[in-house]
């Protein structure tokens, strides 16, 4: 007798019988999706929806969409640099983009839980690069300020600047420019779309020039430095010293004498080398006293005095020139005057007469020639008078002194003396210029006769005897300190 099945196990075996039917039909699905050469349901890439797309399909979307993005650089809210990603030298590479798209693909279809998730609604962001060709030499030529449409402007420090027509230092203030360094903008801007790019897809990129990348000035109008030097340099503001020789003219001009100081924070102080060494310097070119000099006489002799014998002329007195040049500088004042010289000597009496330059005659002085028993006088640069003399009696060692002296003073109505016993004498004479230690130009009215060899035998005691006539004019025409050259 034959048993019936029971209700229980029939019903199990057509639930596994449609589960066995279901789950073919789920796993021909899936194997379906996993094997078709498009991208699944729900699948993103660069933010687009690629969904049933080949990789050619959307690699020639990208194509596309590359050429289409624009790249633009601002410049002080306004477009410097446009063009699209070619032009800054970023190129598809195409054979890269589509190996990452099949691999994508592949990597996407090997996992069933992606394929389920894709096929169940999930969006799924397909991660595969776009890869590129960076073209260095085309991006180089694109991104330069020679195409901006900007001008550079190189910045400037702030600097004082001597002005030496008003005497003092003006501050110029520093100038922002708007230069920079390419290879900073370069590397930068490389940077921003390879970000973008990577970031945002294939969207415009658009970036402001860094206000930092522009080379700035790196000393200010308050710089600490600017500031301490034009406190430093305020006391000599205005100050000129213009050296007076005859005529001419040697100016010590302002610029001159800022080099000479030395600022310590904001204190300037006279560089005493510098001084002491500018006024050497006017002693070598200017002195003429105890110097050898060099002289033409009338008849176009060239003769030289020994320093030693060269008792006229000017002598810079060096300290007092000093401690007076220190005074002027900081005075603020144009100060216009001759150097400090030793003006007088023991006696008080002057050692020159007047200058043009560095010639202490200008013009003006009275010549003896011994040998020729003659006197010259010149008078402004001219010969006023000249005659015949008697010089002293060379025969009793009496001879006139030599040399370069200065006319100590004159005066009228004086008597000469000296000697001793039978020898001793007091001659009165009407016009009397000594020039040194009791040898000086008068009349000598008890002659009759000048010139010849008189002097040898007959001549004086050392002075210069001159015919009346003569003496009153010489007295008449010079004054206290005019050169008398006598050789």
């Amino acid at each position: 007798m034959r048993k019936k099945k029971s209700k229980g196990k029939v019903i199990a075996i057509v639930i596994l019988a449609v589960l066995a039917v279901a789950g073919g039909g789920a796993f021909a699905f899936l194997h379906h999706h996993q094997t078709t050469d498009v991208f699944l349901p729900n699948t993103y890439y660069l933010g687009e929806d690629v969904s049933g797309q080949t990789k050619e399909h959307i690699l020639e979307k990208v194509t596309s969409a590359v050429g289409a993005v624009s790249v633009t650089l601002n410049e002080q809210g306004e477009p410097a640099l446009t063009g699209n990603l070619a032009d800054f030298g970023f190129l598809l590479d195409e054979n890269a983009a589509r190996e990452s798209l099949v691999r994508a693909m592949s990597e996407q279809k090997a996992s069933l839980v992606t394929v389920f998730k894709c096929l169940t609604g999930e969006k799924t962001r397909v991660t595969a690069d776009v890869a590129w060709d960076f073209d260095e030499k085309t991006f180089a030529q694109k991104v330069t300020a020679a195409n901006l449409p900007t001008p550079r402007v190189a910045s400037r420090d702030a600097e004082l600047v001597q002005n030496n027509e008003a005497r003092k230092l003006e501050l110029v203030e520093e100038i922002y420019g708007n230069e920079f360094k390419e290879d900073q903008l370069q590397d930068w801007v490389q940077q921003q779309i390879e970000g973008n790019l990577a970031e945002n897809g294939l969207t415009d990129i658009e970036m402001d020039f860094p206000d930092a990348f522009y080379i700035k000035p790196t000393v200010t109008k308050d710089d600490p430095s600017i500031q301490q030097k034009m406190q430093a340099l305020a006391p000599f503001e205005g100050a000129e010293v213009d050296y007076l020789f005859g005529t001419q003219k040697e100016v010590l001009d302002y610029a001159t004498i800022i080099s000479w100081v030395d600022i310590s924070g904001n204190t300037g102080t006279l560089n005493q080398e510098k001084m002491s060494a500018f006024v050497k310097d006017l002693v070598a070119r200017y002195n003429t006293r105890y110097r050898v000099r060099k002289f033409t006489t009338s008849k176009g002799k060239e003769i030289e005095i020994p320093e030693n014998l060269n008792e006229y002329g000017y002598r810079i007195n060096e300290s007092a020139e000093l401690e007076q040049l220190a005074a002027d500088l900081t005075s603020g004042q144009v100060v216009e005057r001759e150097p400090v010289y030793y003006r007088t000597n023991q006696w008080d009496n002057p050692l020159y007469y007047g200058r043009e330059g560095r010639d202490d005659l200008a013009g003006n002085y009275i010549e003896v020639s011994i040998d020729d028993q003659h006197l010259w006088f010149y008078k402004d640069g001219k010969l006023f008078l000249e005659s015949d003399v008697v010089t002293g009696d060379i025969t009793k060692d009496a001879g006139t002194a030599t040399g370069a002296y200065p006319l100590a003073y004159k005066m009228r109505d004086y008597t000469l003396t000296g000697g001793e016993g039978n020898g001793a004498y007091a001659t009165p004479v009407d016009y009397w210029m000594p020039f040194y230690e009791g040898q000086g130009l008068h009349d000598a009215s008890w002659r009759s006769n000048f010139g010849g060899s008189i002097y040898k035998g007959n001549g004086s005691h050392g002075c210069v005897n001159l015919p009346k006539k003569i003496a009153k004019k010489i007295f008449e025409n010079v004054n206290a300190g005019i050169a008398i050259i006598i050789y």
